[in-house]
């Protein structure tokens, strides 16, 4: 096993440990990757079949916990009216307080971008200690490294693509960058995300999997206009769609991690 620096949330972890099988460290590679399937496509709860030409996504520190994740039903007040025009269509939203981590497991710290749609990509290796995982934080991160840097533009999130519904096709691109995300989630930060539970006794991988569909669940795309190909319809900065897909984005059901033993 190469030599590795841990961070000081993992020597903490490590020097509450006993011996036994919990509280060595393990080795965590870090795979990214979508629940989407080879057409990119997928109908959201307002009846809109999106497919997806890019997406790109620049992701910061991930961190791992023996905590339950976080499932309650707050609703933050920035986007509350947003909701209740939305309604009857429930999502889910996490809150802070209701939410323990419990003890810090693993994490990997280097921030990276990808293209979603250009297969499973490999993040930079983490480190952990062994025991019980249950729980995860997700973050985005200015891009400062990775394939997809540059196509970011600055934006932590961008996506290409079409909606379709009622005759109608829209081209759209949809993006957003540090400040969108943090009006809802602290430091960009999605904490309490499932973590299919797992026993971690030895090196191994960690596989994020992102769920684009419920980035789009609140978009309505109506107020759009049909753009083109080559001119697609931009969710502007103040626009109700674009304050819906910033709220999709930092949403616990659009990351799920799970583990894998080398």
């Amino acid at each position: 096993m190469k030599q590795r620096t841990m961070s000081l949330v993992i020597v903490a972890a490590l020097s509450g440990c006993g011996g036994g099988t919990t509280g060595r460290l393990v080795e965590l590679r870090t795979t990214l990757t979508t629940d989407l399937g080879a057409d990119h496509r997928f109908t959201t709860g307002l009846g809109w079949t999106v497919t997806l030409a890019e997406a790109q996504i620049a992701t910061g520190a991930m961190y791992y916990f023996d905590g339950e994740p976080a499932f309650t039903s707050v609703r933050p007040g920035l986007i509350e009216q947003l909701i209740e025009a939305l309604e009857p269509i429930h999502v889910a939203y996490a809150h802070p307080g209701h939410y323990v981590a419990g003890n810090a497991k693993g994490e990997q710290l280097s921030p990276f971008s990808a293209d979603l749609l250009a297969g499973p990509a490999e993040l930079p290796v983490g480190d952990g200690v062994s025991g019980s995982f249950r729980s995860a934080t997700f973050s985005f991160a200015a891009p400062s490294a990775g394939p997809a840097q540059d196509a970011l533009e600055g934006k932590v999130v961008r996506v290409l693509g079409t909606a379709r519904k009622d005759g109608r096709t829209i081209h759209f691109l949809a993006s957003a960058g540090l400040t969108d995300l943090e009006k809802t989630a602290k430091d960009a930060q999605v904490s309490g995300c499932d973590f299919t539970a797992a026993e971690v006794l030895h090196d191994g991988t960690v596989t994020i999997t992102v769920h684009p569909k419920v980035w789009f669940s609140l978009v309505d795309f109506a107020e759009l206009p049909d753009g083109s190909p080559e001119a697609p319809a931009e969710l502007g900065p103040e626009s109700t769609a674009r304050i819906a897909f910033a709220l999709g984005l930092t949403q616990l059901s659009a990351y799920t991690f799970s583990f894998k033993p080398l």
